[in-house]
């Protein structure tokens, strides 16, 4: 039963990453600019508040993500009771779930002339999910309504990512209008779940009970739990090594109005710890019980279903290397600066995993003096039209707290919405602002 095991450990762990995180691109991070981690998004920011900041380790910055542009929780779920088929006429031909998150565990950034640079350790971690509206109608409904027909079950994707990253990034200008910014990132895999083939067809004959198709699927892993041992070394992941870049340029056409571009997670991780892959390649056929129609997810079989589709798929197991690639996303943003104290932008993020979701960003920040800065923003996301976000940062003496969110709804009520992000953290500001009293 070790496939079974370890595929009940995938789904486990996905879940609970996806539970447990709040939300995808950040898009007002940028613009609260006196915040140390913009320069995340945003590798041309210069601030002048500060020539020196050094993140409080563990707590300058923690981020949740969730996005879910399918449905929303309580869309599910109403009365704690499970209602799926609430949303499963709903879904489209593909859906996703994405979810995540980062800690610094530490950062510095620090001024020498014109030149920023900014050092930092974190961890991050993602999940995605790419799923079919047949996929859930067929596990919640069973393979009933699929009689005399195919399911579609190509390129249902699962990709999990959890690594640790040291990163080094220069900020400089090259002229009067023109800056650019880059960051070499060192990466330690920890843990990965990958699909890299994802080709299926199921049929269900007229009488519900055959079933015939093909199936092309390879799923690669590394460091998931398993019943050896964990050791000391497994935690730095020293044996997964792999190396990514950000890189970024604004172009300023007047003191007031510039434009700038930033493409980041540009990089991937050589899998070499704790590999286990699962290939299934083709044709197949069974007679017998799968799922009867109108399942209790409750109160299903579930060992007896992961039995029929390991007995059905019969994958081949080997423990081959292999490379995973980040996800890139590209930030494309505009500012004008209406009075010294006052900045309008909009900007357009792309998010770029097996296709290109965009998600587009109208606001403004506002400073009060040295201390505070806020900034409100509205953004459109794929599935969700009306996202509120804002945040602010306030400054006292030599500490700095901030708060920022793109869905202000998302991070009192993350079940009423589709999608729901937060950073927050506290970093430790020296130096006197170039524009102070």
């Amino acid at each position: 039963m070790l496939v079974s095991k370890k595929i009940l450990t995938i789904i486990y762990i996905f879940l609970l990453g996806s539970v447990s995180a709040f939300a995808q691109q950040e898009m007002t991070l940028q613009f609260l600019t006196w915040v140390p981690q913009a320069g995340y998004t945003d590798l041309t920011l210069q601030p002048d508040h500060y020539k020196k900041s050094i993140g409080v380790p563990f707590i300058s910055s923690i981020q949740l993500y969730y996005l879910n542009p399918a449905f929303k929780y309580n869309g599910l779920v109403h009365d704690n009771v499970v209602q799926p088929n609430n949303v499963i006429p709903k879904l489209k031909k593909y859906n996703q779930l994405y979810s995540g998150g980062s800690i610094d565990l530490f950062s510095m950034r620090f001024k020498t002339e014109k030149t920023y640079f900014q050092v930092s350790l974190r961890d991050v971690w993602s999940q995605r999910f790419v799923y079919t509206s047949d996929l859930a109608n067929l596990v919640w409904n069973g393979n009933a309504s699929f009689a005399g027909k195919s399911a579609n079950l190509n390129n249902i994707r699962v990709a999990m990512n959890y690594y640790r990253e040291l990163a080094f990034g220069v900020t400089k200008s090259v002229n009067d209008r023109f800056i650019i910014g880059v960051r070499g990132k060192f990466l330690m895999g920890l843990t990965n779940v990958t699909t890299q083939d994802s080709k299926n067809t199921l049929y269900t004959a007229p009488d519900g009970l055959s079933l015939s198709g093909h199936s092309q699927f390879t799923l690669l892993t590394s460091g998931l739990i398993n019943d050896d041992q964990i050791k000391a070394g497994d935690l730095f992941g020293f044996q997964n090594l792999g190396a990514a870049a950000d890189v970024g340029g604004r172009y300023k056409f007047s003191d007031k109005f510039s434009i700038a571009a930033n493409v980041t997670n540009l990089g991937f991780i050589n899998w070499k710890k704790d590999v286990k892959n699962y290939r299934v390649n083709g044709d197949y056929t069974y007679t017998g019980y799968i799922m009867h129609d109108s399942a209790d997810i409750a109160n299903a079989d579930w060992q007896n279903i992961v039995d029929t589709l390991e007995t059905i798929f019969k994958p081949k197991e080997d423990k081959k290397s292999y490379k995973s690639w980040l996800t890139p996303t590209v930030y494309v943003s505009g500012n004008y600066l209406l009075r010294p104290d006052l900045n309008l932008y909009s900007s357009v993020a792309l998010d770029i995993y097996h296709g290109v979701r965009p998600t587009f960003t109208l606001g403004a920040t506002q400073s009060f003096g040295q201390r505070i800065q806020a900034t409100l923003s509205y953004s459109l996301t794929p599935s969700s039209y009306f996202n509120l976000g804002g945040g602010f940062v306030v400054r006292g003496g030599p500490v700095q707290f901030y708060i920022v969110t793109d869905n202000i709804i998302g991070v009192f009520d993350p079940y009423a919405v589709k999608y729901a992000n937060v950073r927050v953290g506290i970093n430790l500001l020296m130096g006197k602002a170039e524009t102070a009293d």
